[in-house]
């Protein structure tokens, strides 16, 4: 099996260099990597061919300042996206150059529209062009929240620092969508299981047992005539055109809600539902806490971290009000007033948001409010997920005890003479 050298960075920054045996240069890197060291430089031993930091990909796997784009490519999932902001940061706290650490990046990539996408990254930084555009090309990939922080580091020379905040605001994220997923999933399995279950009484297993009884000609309880009018319908033509036609208004529902004033009615109807609005409106303030403290962190003026941060909250009815504040505090008003006025943040919020602006410890208090509203948004979906499941089985028992009743008072009255 092929030697190969290299040179490194170990879990503590420190260089460090050897051989190891590998099939080819992409393994040598890999088993590298998997113990948590950053190459910056590998050759087969007794050769001069490298792949360093400068070096420029020979495997046909780069592209051209420009020439690659994920618009229509594979789409990168938020773990590798961070998993790639905490590396980039460990590696430029390292001391390496922008330059160096994205070819790091390149070799350690776990999947091949990743490896592409930090080769299109490298290859525009080569080209003289600021990582922030490079990342701004990759539009679909990188949000605004990203391309405005990279660009205030660049500015403060202070990238590493930006890179390890988006690393850990990705992090958060990522963990706030799997508890939610994971809540998520038992209350759609029994939904589901209750919609087919329901179903298939009524189309099969009803009629087959009732249609005997019809034939005979036997007077049928009123709970039982409902049942077969209900079954035949769903059954029939007619109601094969309501099928279609709920579908055709779900589909209607869809292009409505992706339209701006239809986001916002349905946005802000959500926030009135209750359990549920308050969730979400705690979901959205632990969001704009973070996001406000990471952004004013790195150094990006108020207004424009307002600007970017309104698309990270995940409800255009709030996103408004972020609007509507952003444009007072151009007025000269402070932050914690228009936030006040708009009524959808918590007093002990705008709260933290005065005392930040007395001390100037905006960011640092608006984390701990971020922590503190995470936890309880967590907690809340914890609680509503656990009941939404015994709701439904509920429903479903009280569904299936009427059809019971429907299929089994015929018989008995039958049983019984009557």
């Amino acid at each position: 099996m092929p030697r190969f050298r290299y040179n490194a960075l170990d879990q503590a920054g420190q260089p460090t260099a050897g051989e190891l045996e590998a099939v080819g240069e992409a393994q040598a890197v890999a088993q590298l990597a998997a113990q948590g060291i950053f190459v910056t430089q590998v050759d087969a031993a007794g050769h001069g061919a490298a792949v360093a930091n400068g070096a420029t990909r020979a495997d046909g796997g780069g592209a051209a300042a420009g020439g690659w784009n994920l618009s229509f490519g594979a789409r990168i999932p938020l773990r590798s996206r961070a998993a790639m902001f905490g590396q980039l940061a460990t590696a430029l706290e390292a001391g390496l150059t922008l330059l160096a650490a994205l070819k790091v990046v390149q070799e350690q990539a776990e999947s091949e529209s990743m490896r592409r996408l930090v080769t299109d990254l490298a290859d525009r930084v080569q080209g003289g062009e600021a990582l922030s555009g490079a990342m701004e090309a990759q539009g679909r990939v990188f949000t605004p929240l990203h391309v405005s922080m990279v660009r205030a580091g660049e500015t403060a020379g202070v990238l590493d620092e930006v890179m390890g905040s988006l690393a850990e605001f990705a992090e958060r994220e990522l963990e706030v969508r799997e508890k939610i997923r994971s809540a998520a999933t038992y209350p759609l399995i029994v939904m589901t299981l209750a919609v087919a279950s329901v179903i298939v009484i009524m189309i099969w297993v009803a009629p087959t047992i009732l249609n005997s009884l019809v034939e005979e000609g036997r007077p049928l309880p009123l709970p039982t005539v409902l049942l077969l009018g209900v079954s035949n319908f769903v059954a029939s033509w007619w109601g094969v055109l309501t099928g279609v036609g709920l579908l055709a208004g779900g589909y209607w529902f869809r292009q409505w809600i992706a339209t701006p004033d239809g986001r916002l009615a349905w946005d802000g109807f959500k926030l009135r539902v209750p359990i549920l609005g308050e969730t979400l409106r705690k979901i959205a303030v632990g969001r704009f806490a973070r996001t406000l403290a990471t952004l004013t962190g790195s150094g990006i003026q108020i207004l424009e971290a307002l600007h970017v941060l309104r698309d990270t909250l995940g409800n255009e009815a709030m996103a408004r009000t972020v609007d509507d504040v952003r444009a007072a505090i151009s007025q000269g008003e402070s932050i914690a007033e228009p936030l006040r006025k708009t009524g959808q943040f918590p007093a002990l919020f705008i709260q933290v948001i005065a005392l930040g602006e007395q001390t100037g410890k905006m960011d640092e208090l608006l984390l701990r409010a971020a922590n503190a509203y995470e936890r309880e948004t967590a907690a809340a979906i914890e609680r509503t997920m656990t009941l939404l499941p015994a709701l439904l089985i509920v429903v479903l028992a009280i569904v299936v005890g009427l059809i019971l009743a429907a299929v089994l008072l015929p018989i008995v009255s039958m049983q019984a003479g009557v």
